[in-house]
């Protein structure tokens, strides 16, 4: 049941996550091609970001993207100094690029196997018992007349038993899963401006599955605004 909660938790937390940000005013209509740069690995997960980064190829093709990858986020950098400066033209720009913008992703989240343990503190009281036991005895009695008769006498015994308490400490998994977060930069290849951005996180009980979905959220806005 806990795990039933947290898991749809996770889909209201999913589904209530921020818009991607969009420059005012920027065409996209004119971009054709992407470039996405390398994505680093997230700190104490080495190969996290070549994990990220084939995905995010791999969701822009499915979409219908040109998509060229750039392993050196330097010389991304270099380029857009370069065309800044006027050292390079727009056609030489394009033809080291080949895209119209970069896409640049930043892992803000990577746990693989996130276990859960609760510690269970069971405590017993301990109790007490009383028991009353009633026993009715014959007793043979003699009348004034000699006659000779048998009564009852009631014979009552209290007897009351403690029982000491006592604590047991166990643990619990009580839930198990995966999580990946990522922020999506796009620049402009001329400007270096940021022209959108978002974020997105994703909940999912394997590692696999926590990449797919959060690269496919995060990413999933630029269908419509590049149709």
């Amino acid at each position: 049941m806990g795990r039933l909660f947290l898991l749809g938790l996770s889909f209201l937390l999913v589904a209530c996550q921020p818009p991607p940000v969009v420059k005012p005013g920027y065409d996209f209509s004119r971009v054709k091609s992407i470039a996405v740069a390398h994505t680093p690995d997230f700190n104490s997960f080495p190969g996290s970001g070549k994990i990220v980064t084939r995905s995010i190829i791999h969701h822009l093709l499915r979409m219908g993207f040109n998509v060229v990858e750039r392993e050196d986020l330097d010389i991304i950098a270099n380029e857009i100094v370069l065309t800044q400066t006027g050292l390079l033209t727009d056609s030489e720009s394009l033809n080291l690029t080949t895209s119209d913008v970069f896409l640049l992703a930043t892992i803000t989240e990577f746990t693989d196997g996130n276990v859960i343990i609760i510690p269970i503190v069971t405590k017993d009281k301990g109790s007490t018992v009383t028991t009353i036991e009633t026993v009715e005895e014959p007793v043979a009695i003699e009348g004034q007349g000699g006659e000779k008769g048998i009564t009852h006498t009631t014979t009552t015994t209290e007897t009351t038993t403690v029982k000491k308490g006592s604590i047991t400490e166990t643990q619990q998994v009580e839930y198990v899963d995966s999580r990946v977060g990522l922020t999506l930069q796009m620049l402009d290849k001329t400007t270096g401006e940021v022209i959108w951005s978002n974020s997105y996180w994703y909940n999912a009980l394997s590692l696999s599955n926590a990449v797919d979905k959060c690269v496919a959220g995060a990413v999933k806005p630029l269908a419509q605004l590049l149709k």
